[in-house]
This record gives structure tokens, C-alpha cells and sequence, in this order.
């Protein structure tokens, strides 16, 4: 066998370097200087200490984990739009738990309570609301909670502020009526502590569980106590609903409000508008529009609100351009005669242009773009990044990086660009022809903002390092963004990858390095993707490299990926039909070693087949033995690989002749494919009398006529020197059968080393599976 020779092979603590090989395996140029994997602060000590955890290897020191907890609590609330994943919660859950866990008398938790305190504060964060809700969250908060509590210096100000956090955390992540409880008690202990927006966002979180009753009943609850819940408590519902595109339950709760007595606030009215105008709800706010048409508009500021709305009605009514400018006009008199000098700015343009991206019509954007700046309104960031958006939706990738190019000078506030741009570099990862430099110019102005990319684009990206052999580079951009990044993004990233790995057009060589730096950037990879990658490298013939593949499961340290008795079959089949025998040593060496695995009788016939394969029968019919001595006993597929290993077996005919007469003495069925594969064992051993008896009495002993599978069975097993006479023999006993065996395609004999011989094989379909 053949090892790979490359630098992927070799077991190093970070991903592996893949430089381009030249003739001999030798590189064309020095070795680069991998990135490093960039952690976030604290992360990667956490990290340590649950694979610790999870190995029962000696953990970091607690002075280092103290360190890490409170470093990364710091960097995430300095960094705010930065999201935090579940992954990195429960990291922080680990830590907490491990020092609770460890702490003494002397030393303590090593966390003051200023520290606890605003680590809770974090779980109330941007960040962690925009991450998918689990219970790693809510158990972090009463964990700390629960140890400041404990506290016996506690003051009031931290107990409150704690309780606070914990009530907020619970409304959100699905535990709103834990939290009213605890709101309630709080409540009652001392009333000055609580305040209106508590009692919202418990209201907020049995809306996202969906639990209206409960909604309502927590209002009366909070009119018991004489907190009542006026318009801007209503408008914080609305905004909730609206925001989740829920047009009913943002229709129900506007009327609620309504029908109690309370006038809902401009900014309620301008977002239910908004919701009618986005979701075709034109007719039922109609009355609404009229309202806010006839009400009294005070500044300049209402007015430009108003104006927003009323044009993007109109627009959603189907009015033309020009048709919208003839009514900015008359808006505009209608303010003079109010004694307002009130003018369009390009916020009004820009809310046009917003309207026109929703329904995914660009011509008409550019079109409201154009009247804009008949008005002399010029375009700014908020405009070129809706231009970015539609640009990039409508496939017109050039002129969407004209917009980006603009807006590279203008100020933003926040990274407002930045899903845009995303979005622009998976797009021109997908462009064909691929513009590349235009596409590094792009992710070269990220890096230097040090911005994040999403799962999506380093995936693309990926894939584009990848096809154009740029190793490196895929390291590097795997490094430094995906172990920021949650499980299921590195699942995306990971399974795109993989499936890139599938691609015939995709040297092998590549196809391998590809396949180790997935391996060790994505150590979760489960073992249905991973024993796809060996089945693809049997099928591309490199069976050493499927061996390795079964090598890295088999030595992993994760109880949940480990190599199954299905894929050690799979396995031992393909080295059967690669004939490596080499493969087959060290295979069959791990499966004596692993205990976990308890040989059956399928096990046994793919062992059987890769002996066969490798040239072994003898060793094959050993395992034969086997089956028929297990409490199992042997399949019909057992009895045709045994038969087959009679064939190439010193003195073979001897153990055929036994399984057939245990055939015919337990009087077991003999299916076409057994008579075949006993012939074909007769015939290996150029007993070519008893095989012309055995199917000429076929009909009468086994009820078989003869056929394409018994002749080619019989032709094909037969000593080179030998098939000349069975050729004459059957077409003159067999001539139609034998024509239908002749019309097959047919290849020379092959010798266990490799060679070709003289002898013919024609393709009856015999191959068997385990």
C-alpha cells in the first residue's frame, strides 16, 4: 500500500500546513506561517477546561479560569453588536459551575460580587438576545443569582440589581411566569425597586410563548397594583408583534388597546401603518391613515413621518412615480398653509427605495432614486446601502460594488454595512466567471476593520480557496472566524465543505488535504460524514487514504463517533475490491483491539471478502469456521463468499463439497446464486466434469434451469486453459444461453498482484456485499 505523502499526514496541535507539491512531493516554496485559531478573550481557556472535564484530564489553574471568565465577560460587553452563541454561554456556565465547585474556605469563588453582578448583566445584553434560546442562559442566571444571594455583605443596590437581571433573563429566554412570580414577590417587598418596563417584558415574554391569556391576566395584575398599562406600554406590544412580521397579533393588540380606552401613540400608528403597508392590509388601515391624514401635525418632524407614510401608501396603491411627486408637492403647500416651511429630505426617498427593495423591484428604485435628485436630494449611506441591498438581489453585482465603493467614505453609524457586504461576497463567490481580485478587495477592507464575517460567507469563501488550491488561505479564514461561531454555523460550514470533497472534477491530492483540514478545524464532524469521505476515497481508488480516514474515527477521543460494526464492513468491502493488503493488516489489527465492537456473521463475510480480495482464500474460510461455529450461523451470503474462497483455495474442492452436502442435509433451499457459486468453486479447482454435471442435472436436482449466471459462473472461474473447452461445450449443450453470456462485456483475468492474464471474464453481475 501506497501512503499519502503529504504534510496533512502529520499530527501537529493545529491545523495542518498544505503547501503546493512539486515533482517528489517537495514544495515549490518555503512554508508558510499558518494563523493561529482566534479565540475570543478567555474562550479558549474555557474551552480547555471542558474538554477537560469531559477526557478526566487535569484542568487550567482557577486563577487562569477566574481570568477568562471575567476577560470575556468584559470583551462582550465592550462589544456589544457582537453576538453571543449558546456554545459560549454554556462555556461560561462550565467555568462558574467548576469554580463553585472547587473553591475553599481560604480563597472562595475567586468572583467578587461586582463581578457576578455584571456578568448577569451580559445575559441582558444585544448580544446574547440575538442567540437562539436555550436553558444555558436561564442556568447561568440563577447560578449567579443564586451565589450573590449567599453573599452575607450583600447590599440592597447588588440584590436588587440581581434580582432585576434574573426576572429580565427569565421573561425572554421562556420563562415568563417564573418571572412574574419572582416580579410579584419583589413587588411586595419593597415597591420603589420595580418599575413599569419589568412588568412589560414579562407581558413581552408570554407573548413569545404565545400565551395570550396570560398576557392579559398579567396586566390586571399589574392595575392591581396600581401600575397601569398606558399607551407607551401598549406601543412596546405593538412594536413587539410588528417586529415579528405577526400581522394578526399586531391587529389584535393595536384594537386592545383601542377598545380600553387608550390612544395609541404616533410612533404605535406610524408601525401598525408600516405593517399594513408591507403585509397588503390596505383596507383595514384605511381609517387609520385617514386619522393620522386629519390629525394635527405640530413640527416638521411629524410631518416628515407622516409624509413617509402617506407616499409609501400610495405606493403600495400601485401610484406611479410621477404620481407620488404630484402629491409631495401638494403635501408640501398643505404644510405652508399650516405656517410650516417643511421640505423633502432623503429620508423620504430612502423610505421609497426601502419600499421598492420589499417587493423586489429595482427598476423602480432607481426610479425613485432619480426623483430624488430631481428634488436635489443627493444620496447618503442609509441610500447606498438599500442600493447595495436591492443591486445584490437583483444579480447586478457590478453595480451593487459601485454603491459599496461610494459608500466606503461615507460615515455609518454602527456596522450597518456589513450584512450587506456579506451578502455581496457570497454573491461573487457564485459569479461566473469569478472576479477575484474584485472579491479580495472586499474581504481585504473586513479584515482591516476587523470585521466578522457570517457563517454563509466564510463558507463561500471556503469553497472559492478551496477549487483554486489556496490552502492557506482556507486555513487562515477558518481560524480566525469559526470558532466564533455556534454549532449549527459550523455544521453549514462544515457540510459545505464536505460536500465539495464529492466533486470528480477535484484532484484527489486536494480532495485529501481538503478533507484533513476539515477534520481537525471541525472535530465534531458525526461519523455518517466522515464515512462518506471513505467510500468517496474507495471510489476514487485511493483506498490508503479511506484506510487513514477509518484511522483519525477510530482514535478519536468522542465516545459518539466511533467506528460501528457497519463501518468496519463497509471498510474491509472496499479494501476487498481495492485489493490492499496492507489496508487490510492494519484494519483488522484495530478491530481485534477495539472492544466495543462484537463480530457477527456479517463482519465475518466482509472479512472473508477482503481476505479473498487480497489473496488470501485460505484465511477467508478460517472466518467461515467461525460462522458456522457462532450462535448466529451463516446467511446465504456467507455460504456464497465461502464457496467463492473454495475456488481460489488449495484444495478447495474439499470444503465446497462440504457446505453443499450440509446444504442438502439440513435440506436448505439452494437459491441460483448458491448452485452458481458452487460450480464456480468446482471450476476454480478445474473440476470441469463435475460442473457440466451439475448443470445439466440443475433441473432435476435443485429445480434451476440453466442460465447466464451459471455458465458465466462456470466460464468464468475456470482455469485459463480450460475456457476454450467450455466455450465449445456450452454452445453446443447451451448455444442460446450461451450467446446471451456472449453479448455481455467482458475484461481479462487479473492476478492477485495486478497483472492481467490471458483467461476472459464476462460481467454476470456476481459481485456480493457482506
Amino acid at each position: 500500500m501506497s501512503f499519502v505523502k503529504s504534510s496533512t499526514l502529520q499530527s501537529t496541535p493545529s491545523l495542518p500546513a498544505a503547501p503546493a507539491r512539486a515533482l517528489f512531493g517537495f514544495s515549490r516554496q518555503p512554508t508558510r506561517k499558518q494563523k493561529p485559531p482566534d479565540f475570543d478573550p478567555g474562550l479558549k481557556e474555557m474551552l480547555q477546561l471542558g474538554q477537560a472535564l469531559a477526557k478526566h484530564e487535569r484542568p487550567p489553574e482557577r486563577s487562569i479560569l477566574i481570568s477568562a471568565f471575567t476577560s470575556f465577560v468584559l470583551d462582550k460587553q465592550e462589544n456589544e453588536r457582537v453576538a453571543v452563541e449558546d456554545s459560549q454561554i454554556g462555556l461560561l456556565l462550565t467555568t462558574f459551575r467548576y469554580l463553585q465547585d472547587t473553591q475553599n474556605e481560604q480563597g472562595g469563588l475567586g468572583l467578587s460580587v461586582g463581578e457576578m453582578v455584571n456578568a448577569m448583566s451580559l445575559l441582558t445584553g444585544t448580544g446574547v438576545r440575538r442567540a437562539v434560546e436555550t436553558t444555558n442562559t436561564v442556568a447561568l442566571a440563577r447560578s449567579l443569582y443564586d451565589e450573590v444571594n449567599r453573599k452575607e455583605d450583600l447590599t440592597a443596590e447588588y440584590r436588587h440589581q440581581g434580582l432585576k437581571t434574573l426576572i429580565e433573563v427569565l421573561a425572554a429566554k421562556k420563562k415568563p411566569t417564573e418571572a412574574r412570580a419572582l416580579l410579584e414577590e419583589q413587588w411586595t417587598e419593597d415597591p420603589a425597586s420595580t418599575d413599569r418596563k419589568q412588568w412589560i417584558n414579562i407581558i413581552l415574554g408570554f407573548a413569545k410563548v404565545d400565551e395570550q391569556d396570560q398576557m392579559i391576566k398579567t396586566i390586571e395584575i399589574m392595575e392591581g397594583h396600581d401600575i397601569s398599562f398606558d399607551s407607551q406600554a401598549h406601543q412596546y406590544v405593538v412594536e413587539f408583534y410588528a417586529s415579528n412580521k405577526n400581522v394578526e397579533m399586531t391587529k389584535k393588540w393595536y384594537d386592545y388597546g383601542v377598545v380600553n380606552g387608550l390612544k395609541p401613540t404616533q410612533r404605535t400608528l406610524r408601525r401598525v401603518l408600516g405593517v399594513c403597508i408591507y403585509n397588503n392590509e390596505l383596507e383595514w388601515g384605511e381609517p387609520l391613515l385617514r386619522s393620522l391624514v386629519d390629525g394635527e401635525l405640530s413640527n416638521a418632524k411629524d410631518s416628515k413621518a407622516y409624509w413617509k407614510l402617506v407616499l409609501q401608501w400610495a405606493a403600495a396603491k400601485g401610484k406611479s412615480v410621477e404620481e407620488l411627486d404630484r402629491l409631495l408637492n401638494v403635501m408640501i403647500q398643505k404644510t405652508v398653509e399650516q405656517g410650516m416651511d417643511v421640505r423633502p429630505d432623503i429620508g423620504l426617498i430612502n423610505s421609497l427605495i426601502a419600499f421598492a427593495t420589499f417587493k423586489n423591484d429595482p427598476y423602480t428604485a432607481e426610479r425613485y432614486l432619480a426623483l430624488g435628485r430631481r428634488w436635489g436630494l443627493e444620496p447618503d449611506s442609509k441610500t447606498l446601502l438599500l442600493q447595495l441591498d436591492y443591486r445584490i438581489s437583483s444579480g447586478d453585482l457590478d453595480g451593487a460594488k459601485a454603491a459599496y465603493d461610494e459608500l466606503k467614505g461615507r460615515e455609518l453609524e454602527t456596522d450597518a454595512d456589513l450584512k450587506f457586504i456579506n451578502r455581496l461576497i457570497v454573491a461573487m463567490c457564485n459569479q461566473k466567471p469569478l472576479k477575484y481580485n474584485v472579491l479580495m478587495e472586499l474581504v481585504d477592507d473586513l479584515t482591516e476593520r476587523k470585521a466578522r464575517l457570517n457563517p454563509e460567507t466564510v463558507s463561500a469563501l471556503a469553497l472559492v480557496h478551496l477549487q483554486r488550491g489556496e490552502l492557506h488561505d482556507l486555513i487562515d479564514l477558518l481560524n480566525t472566524h469559526v470558532y466564533r461561531f455556534e454549532a449549527n454555523a459550523r455544521l453549514f460550514i462544515c457540510h459545505d465543505l464536505i460536500q465539495s470533497c464529492f466533486d470528480r472534477s477535484m484532484l484527489t491530492a486536494r480532495i485529501w488535504d481538503a478533507y484533513n483540514i476539515i477534520r481537525q478545524t471541525f472535530r465534531e464532524m458525526d461519523l455518517e460524514t466522515r464515512t462518506k469521505m471513505i467510500v468517496e476515497f474507495f471510489e476514487r481508488g485511493r483506498s490508503d487514504m479511506a484506510t487513514h480516514v477509518f484511522g483519525h474515527i477510530r482514535h478519536l477521543d468522542s465516545p459518539d463517533i466511533k467506528p460501528t460494526l457497519e463501518t468496519y464492513v463497509l471498510v474491509f468491502e472496499g479494501i476487498a475490491k481495492a485489493a490492499d493488503a496492507e489496508s487490510l493488516a492494519l484494519v483488522h489489527n484495530m478491530l481485534k483491539l477495539d472492544a466495543t465492537v462484537e463480530p457477527n456473521t456479517k463482519l465475518y463475510n466482509a472479512l472473508m471478502l477482503a481476505y479473498m480480495g487480497c489473496g488470501d482464500p485460505r484465511q477467508a474460510l478460517i472466518f467461515w469456521d467461525d460462522i458456522i461455529h457462532s450462535r448466529e450461523g451463516p446467511t446465504y451470503n456467507s455460504i456464497q463468499i465461502a464457496l467463492r474462497a473454495c475456488g481460489d483455495a488449495p484444495f478447495g474442492e474439499r470444503q465446497a463439497r462440504d457446505i453443499w452436502s450440509r446444504l442438502k442435509r439440513f435440506d436448505i433451499r439452494v437459491t441460483g446464486e448458491i448452485h452458481a457459486a458452487y460450480i464456480g468453486a468446482l471450476a476454480g479447482q478445474a473440476l470441469f466434469d463435475e460442473c457440466t454435471e451439475l448443470i445439466n442435472n440443475a433441473k432435476r436436482e435443485a429445480g434451476l434451469t440453466p442460465d447466464v449466471l451459471m455458465l458465466g459462473t462456470f466460464h468464468n472461474s475456470l482455469p485459463d486453459a480450460k475456457q476454450e473447452a467450455m466455450k465449445h461445450w456450452a454452445a453446443e449443450e447451451y448455444p442460446a444461453v450461451w450467446a446471451e453470456v456472449q453479448k455481455l462485456s467482458k475484461r481479462n483475468k487479473m492476478s492477485s498482484s495486478g497483472n492481467f492474464l490471458n483467461g476472459i471474464v464476462y460481467n454476470v453481475g456476481t459481485d456480493i456485499r457482506a
